[in-house]
């Protein structure tokens, strides 16, 4: 069981993110990642390099200007730095093609907590990652952005289960009276051989909190997916599928690891 000063300041949390206004999720997919027990020693430090591809995705924007992913690449490194006391650190720098072009996207901090572990006898891992993100307005009609992704997961033998919930929060002064949306991430895996392991993965971002759900005009999105967690360099790689009229149908996406000196 969550211990009690974690229970209250998760419950703190979360009250205060139904009072924050949000305008919701961008177009710009730079990571599409479940967020499991992975974190980083303090000191030890990686690039991650998340990639994806839309070859068949939405054409008709939400806003005027808006870049749209149909037939658009996004390449987002990821430095990550651990600080010791369950903490690490991350910084997004994240680019998006356009007619073939690559262009500047966004810039994102993020800071994840991961108190409850596994390996420290624990019998779940669990956790809170916060991140903060100046997205350019052709991809976001906020500049300025937050999310607040919970982790909570366990290994059963060779199996993986973790799930996130999301809330995603606009920080710019025009959008302070829209209501939050909220979202899912979950992965299930199964190790296979060695370091070889094979899963799904079911993204669904579900609408403003304070609104009904039409499933038609929510975004679901799931994953046939392959990890290798071994040497020389770790990668995860998927193919996805969209299930409702308001979600690319056809995705691609990799994230490929290296531990730094």
């Amino acid at each position: 069981m969550f211990k009690a000063g974690l229970r209250l300041r998760v419950i703190w949390v979360s009250i205060s993110l139904a009072l924050f206004p949000v305008l919701g999720h961008a177009v710009l997919q730079d990571e599409i990642q479940v967020y499991d027990d992975a974190i980083n020693a303090k000191g030890e430090t990686s690039l991650e390099v998340h990639m994806n591809s839309t070859p068949r995705g939405i054409q008709t924007p939400s806003y005027p200007g808006e870049v749209m992913s149909n037939n658009g690449i996004r390449v987002t490194p990821e430095f990550a730095y651990g600080l010791g006391n369950n903490l690490e650190a991350g910084l997004y720098i994240s680019y998006a093609s356009n007619d073939s072009k690559f262009q500047y996207a966004a810039t994102k901090l993020r800071m994840k907590w991961l108190p409850y572990q596994e390996e420290h006898g624990d019998l779940f891992f669990a956790g809170v990652n916060l991140e903060l993100a100046n997205i350019q307005p052709q991809f976001d009609e906020s500049r300025y952005n937050g999310e607040l992704r919970f982790i909570i997961g366990k290994h059963f033998d060779e199996w993986l289960i973790s799930f996130n919930p999301i809330f995603d929060v606009a920080l710019s002064q025009s959008y302070i009276h829209q209501a939050p949306y909220f979202s899912t991430a979950t992965r299930v895996s199964r190790e296979i051989y060695g370091d070889l392991a094979l899963g799904v993965e079911y993204y669904s971002s579900l609408n403003q909190i304070n609104q009904p759900i039409n499933y038609q005009n929510t975004q679901q999105l799931g994953f046939l997916m392959m990890y290798y967690d071994g040497k020389p360099i770790s990668f995860q790689a998927g193919v996805g599928k969209g299930f409702s009229n308001s979600t690319d149908p056809l995705t691609l996406k990799a994230i490929f690891s290296f531990p730094l000196p």
